[in-house]
């Protein structure tokens, strides 16, 4: 069997391209509909690789999570399955929003769902001071933010994800929800007129707009085939 080149050198890096959070951690099977899908987030190790990338966790925090996880072996291997139940249950709510709209019992439903990944997260959190890297908050930004510095939970991976889901659902951002035109993913649709389609123009966009292309070639192809046949 011929080894593509994408096995050979491993999946690539995720795109982050649901402009949030909750929606990025959905967003962490690459094609998932596709034949090189793969889970990001299938191992503790890989829970802790995001995170620190999306930097909701510290390099220095993840060093003792994975020392900690390495002897908490079981409790490693019940968070990864806690974050997998945390992500369906979040593509579930956005995916049927971006359906149905926010209303209905079905929201309801999948709140009742979250919830206790939401009421965890806000035992665990502390309040500090939003600076974003700056001395002082950006003009618009919040002046104090959710934060688990400190913790050596292995659950903590979960936390910032759980907390922003709840914020988005609430948020008047809800309305900008949106979902690829090619893949499942889910983002958030920031364009003047909410024209939007993929989840990133340089990826499902520009797939899609091949697959047109190959199909319209095939079919011209198919057709000067049988115009061919029924001359001769």
């Amino acid at each position: 069997m011929e080894t593509s080149s994408t096995q050979l050198s491993g999946p690539r890096e995720l795109p982050i391209v649901g402009g949030h959070l909750a929606l990025d951690f959905a967003n962490t099977v690459d094609d998932p509909l596709g034949p090189e899908r793969h889970d990001h987030a299938a191992t503790y190790d890989d829970l802790l690789a995001w995170s620190t990338r999306v930097g909701t966790i510290s390099e220095a925090q993840a060093d003792r999570l994975r020392r900690s996880a390495r002897r908490r072996a079981d409790d490693a291997a019940r968070t990864v399955t806690h974050a997998h139940d945390l992500r369906d249950t979040l593509n579930e709510l956005f995916g049927r929003i971006v359906e149905s709209g926010p209303g209905g019992t079905q929201t309801a439903k999948h709140w009742a769902r979250l919830r206790p990944y939401v009421t965890e997260a806000m035992a665990a959190a502390t309040v500090v001071e939003n600076d974003n890297g700056h001395s002082s908050p950006r003009p618009g930004s919040p002046v104090l933010r959710w934060a688990w510095p400190a913790s050596d939970d292995l659950a903590v991976v979960l936390h910032p994800v759980a907390s922003a889901a709840a914020d988005l659902l609430v948020s008047d951002q809800l309305h900008r929800l949106s979902r690829c035109a090619r893949c499942p993913w889910l983002f958030l649709d920031t364009s003047k007129n909410h024209s939007r389609r993929w989840c990133d123009m340089n990826d499902c966009g520009k797939a899609l707009k091949i697959e047109r292309y190959v199909a319209r070639r095939a079919a011209a192809r198919r057709k000067g085939a049988n115009r061919d046949g029924a001359n001769r």
